[in-house]
């Protein structure tokens, strides 16, 4: 059986190959009456579109290079949800290659510099094999990670991570403003003595995080008792340990609030609490960061902060296909934040 072209179709549908080629590919309006002559014939024929040989004769392939340092990773999940809702609205299509790092970096996220020859092996497969038109790179943590992409003179997305690189655009999420906007959620509720358990202290989440923090307690003209603050590394056991600590101390100092710097950890505090035969919200009242999943089942839920890892991936396609094309809002933009929001649960009690 011969292959059907679009001269096939165009004599078939009586219309000339450029129409077909507009009803194809969307580029320009065509009549309804000729539109739907030429959707008839397509799909009588089955015709499919070669897009090597359009690839070849635009030098585009119309695919985006998705490059995730690890798919189990925290923010991944939503962020290629993301991605692949604007795809699908675009003519574009996506390729993913998982890097598989969660093990090799484990809690230790700042050392991906070690990763770098991986990286970069993947990326010269996706844009000299692929042939991909621009990529996406997914962080599993929010770090900067300058000087860890190769230049390959394609448009460089990077999500959930920054870079200083000239040749490399991101998508982040606001971290200060969410951290205060928290911390005052507290204060508004009558607690002034309240504990924090950070991430791995040098990290920048943590740093970032702190500074929205110290400025609540400032706006409120109160100052962060030093004594209540403990260092985590982001995982539950951290904040369980760390709340033992904090429970040591005399009942009148114990603190009423613990504002734990992810939800993980502040799960591991709500353990510890119980633990002592006390209850949150009643007797500590406790506050997390993230939205995961765990922070709607656990009892009581917790009010946390969600980061939209959904709008994230979204925008992060949005502006690889609007740098591609040189038109849109993003076409010249380097940075964009997407906004945090305050998810109020159950696990603050007011004391006023």
């Amino acid at each position: 059986m011969s292959t059907i072209t679009i001269k096939d179709i165009a004599r078939e549908a009586g219309v000339s190959t450029a129409t077909v080629s507009y009803v194809i590919n969307g580029s320009r309006s065509v009549m309804p009456e000729k539109r739907q002559r030429v959707l008839d014939v397509i799909s009588k024929t089955n015709y499919q579109p070669n897009r090597v040989a359009k690839s070849l004769r635009t030098k585009k392939t119309n695919i985006i290079g998705v490059l995730a340092e690890d798919i189990l990773g925290f923010p991944s999940g939503g962020i290629i949800n993301g991605i692949s809702e604007y795809v699908e609205k675009s003519d574009y299509n996506i390729l993913l290659n998982d890097l598989r790092m969660l093990d090799s970096l484990f809690n230790k996220y700042d050392q991906v510099i070690h990763q770098k020859e991986k990286i970069n092996n993947a990326l010269s497969f996706l844009v000299f094999g692929a042939k991909v038109d621009a990529v996406i790179y997914i962080g599993m943590f929010n770090r900067d990670i300058t000087g860890i992409i190769s230049n390959i003179n394609k448009p460089v997305v990077i999500a959930y991570s920054t870079s200083d690189d000239e040749h490399i655009c991101s998508v982040n999420y606001e971290n200060e403003d969410c951290a205060a906007e928290l911390t005052k959620h507290l204060i508004e509720n009558g607690h002034k003595q309240i504990a924090i358990i950070t991430g791995l202290a040098h990290t920048s989440p943590s740093q970032t995080r702190l500074k929205g923090i110290n400025r609540a307690f400032k706006d409120a003209g109160l100052i962060l008792d030093g004594s209540l603050v403990r260092n985590g590394d982001w995982e539950r056991t951290s904040g369980y340990d760390c709340m033992k600590d904090l429970l040591k101390a005399e009942k009148s100092t114990l603190p009423t609030a613990v504002l734990a710097m992810n939800d993980l950890m502040a799960v591991g505090a709500m353990d510890a609490i119980r633990e002592a035969n006390l209850k949150v919200p009643d007797d500590i009242s406790v506050v997390g960061f993230d939205n995961r999943e765990v922070s709607n089942f656990v009892f009581p839920k917790l009010t946390t902060v969600e980061i939209d890892m959904k709008a994230i991936g979204y925008n992060a396609a949005q502006m690889a296909t609007q740098k591609l094309s040189g038109e849109g809002e993003y076409a010249d933009k380097r940075n964009l934040i997407i906004p945090s929001r305050l998810v109020v649960r159950d696990t603050v009690k007011s004391i006023i």
